[in-house]
């Protein structure tokens, strides 16, 4: 994977406050997500804050916007019990027409 710079957003809505770390490629490119997330999959089953993210790659123009067509994304992103379940491979994209 190429060099990535980091960033960070807070997203808010009324009385809910959410950070995302975004990595950066020199290109602009989206590489990895990471957030916090609600979650009980841990050994302990317990409902806490835990580290939430995937990658981001394979991009391609569809109509003028480059998006990501593969994706992997799980629970303890960033960690070594880092569990990826959720896998996507894009082949189409359609837009609505107004």
């Amino acid at each position: 994977m190429a060099k990535s710079d980091k960033v960070r957003a807070i997203i808010t809505h009324s009385t809910l406050e959410q950070a995302i770390e975004i990595a950066v490629a020199e290109n602009g490119q989206p590489r990895w997500v990471q957030f916090q997330r609600w979650s009980n999959a841990n050994p302990e089953k317990e409902w806490r804050f835990q580290p939430f993210g995937g990658y981001l790659d394979h991009f391609q123009n569809f109509e003028g916007f480059t998006l990501p067509t593969q994706v992997e994304a799980g629970n303890h992103f960033g960690t070594e019990a880092y569990f990826p379940f959720f896998r996507v491979r894009v082949e189409e994209v359609r837009f609505p027409v107004p």
